[in-house]
């Protein structure tokens, strides 16, 4: 992977990352079309499985925030020329995983046993709680998915991610029509149908992942699958020690949405469906940046395993030269689509006319939020995980959630009241995480800059 200059890197990171931008539209299409489809049968079922993937996406990307460690891990064992050992670092990964999809199991089923009740609408409560016991079950599945999905990406197969990105599209889409509507002989289920269906999708994604990898020589001979070595529970812990600050930052972010979807339901369901569908559009063009950021920590973890200062200094220019792309494809999309895309969800005037007035506060948030995400993934390729979590809770729970709730109820005099109020209190969270995250690349690229030129340093002088 020598290159030579910055444009240099920047085709090759966008030849790496076009796949998984692709693909990571077709799974964050999964989302869409469950609210588009639970809208179809109802404002309160929309709402339902608004709150029920609240409390079932931070799950997974929790999942996929563990499993991002493995990106550079992996990377840095290609850099270094150490293929031997990454069987055994993915079977690391894959316990890692397993394990706490077990354990989400677990949460998900007291929170729906013990704390969730949505008393002002029981459609929407029986729905919510509907939707996450059927998606329960998959967790263990979505584990071992994530898992094989990172090893693929980690191993420069990135167009995996493409494929099997649409094929749980067309898992799940005619899953979900059949179980909601109540087709070919199953129950109608209204918006419980999307957790079914995704239950279904998620199982035959996993099994079909497992057979092309079992498929492909090149990633079956460094997969989990041909690992000789004995579990040696130092390793596993520090797996896990590496993986779980990025799986509580990714959900802290994510779960930051979870508690604000909660606050709103009091507004009554306008304003919950009316954030969702705002959300719902910001999440799917947030995959932009999330693959892009995927590709820079495989890049700056194989520059920093083959020890090449150089290329790790154009990757890192090269990730933030590419920002003008990732951010202005969802500036185009928002700009002109903030009035006709809430359509796609829902035809009703208030909820339209909500969503559309918070897309505008999203199209301010974007290049903020693609910076924020950008540097965050420069840390993991540094396996500085620690950073990104303390940097996402500041930003999201100290910052963006209490000023988001102030503005809401107008305890703090303002326009931006209501769902308004919780936007603008994420665009000042992301706000400073571009910040902190900038101070902390600065950091760790001097260091490592200090450190190779001290090692370089002492080669020459044996010479």
């Amino acid at each position: 992977m020598q290159t030579k200059t910055v444009a240099a890197q920047m085709r090759s990171l966008a030849r790496l990352s076009l796949p998984i931008i692709l693909g990571n539209f077709a799974y964050a299409l999964l989302g869409v079309t469950d609210n588009i489809m639970a809208g179809m049968a109802g404002k309160s079922d929309l709402g339902g499985v608004s709150i029920g993937g609240a409390f079932f996406f931070p799950s997974i990307v929790f999942l996929q925030g563990i499993i991002s460690a493995l990106h550079p891990l992996i990377s840095r064992h290609r850099g270094s020329n150490n293929y031997q050992k990454i069987p055994y670092t993915h079977f690391n990964a894959v316990l890692g995983c397993l394990s706490f999809s077990i354990i989400i199991m677990a949460i998900l089923f007291l929170t729906i046993t013990f704390f969730l009740d949505i008393q002002k609408d029981a459609r929407m409560d029986y729905v919510a709680k509907g939707y996450i016991l059927a998606v329960i079950f998959s967790m263990p599945f979505m584990g071992l998915f994530a898992s094989l999905r990172a090893f693929c990406e980690a191993m420069g197969a990135t167009k995996v991610t493409l494929y099997f990105g649409l094929l749980a599209l067309v898992y799940n889409i005619p899953l979900n029509y059949i179980f909601i509507f109540g087709k070919l002989g199953m129950p109608k289920l209204g918006g419980i149908g999307c957790g079914v269906g995704t239950l279904l999708a998620v199982i035959l994604s996993t099994i079909s992942l497992i057979i092309y990898i079992k498929y492909n020589k090149y990633l079956y001979s460094h997969s989990f699958f041909v690992n000789k070595n004995k579990l040696v529970l130092k390793d596993l812990f520090y797996f896990i020690k590496l993986g779980t600050p990025l799986g509580i930052s990714a959900s802290v972010e994510c779960s930051c949405f979870t508690v604000i979807a909660l606050l709103l339901t009091p507004l009554g369901a306008v304003v919950v469906a009316g954030h969702t569908i705002a959300l719902s559009i910001a999440s799917f063009l947030y995959t932009i940046p999330l693959s892009v950021g995927i590709a820079v920590s495989i890049l700056v973890g194989f520059a920093i395993g083959e020890k090449n200062l150089e290329n790790l200094k154009l990757n890192i220019k090269a990730a933030y030269s590419i920002l003008f792309f990732t951010t202005a494809i969802p500036l185009i999309i928002i700009g002109f689509g903030r009035n006709y895309l809430p359509y796609l969800y829902n035809n009703d005037a208030q909820v339209v006319a909500l969503a559309s007035t918070l897309l505008i506060i999203s199209f301010i948030n974007q290049p903020f939020e693609n910076l924020q995400t950008i540097q965050a993934f420069i840390l993991r390729g540094f396996k500085d995980t620690k950073s990104v979590f303390y940097i996402t809770f500041i930003s999201f729970y100290i910052i963006a959630l209490p000023i988001g709730y102030l503005l809401c109820y107008n305890y703090i005099r303002s326009p931006f009241t209501e769902a308004m109020g919780f936007w603008i209190g994420l665009f000042l969270g992301l706000f400073i995480a571009s910040l902190l995250y900038r101070i902390r690349v600065l950091y760790h690229w001097k260091a490592i800059k200090l450190e190779l030129n001290l090692k370089k340093q002492a080669i020459d002088e044996k010479v």
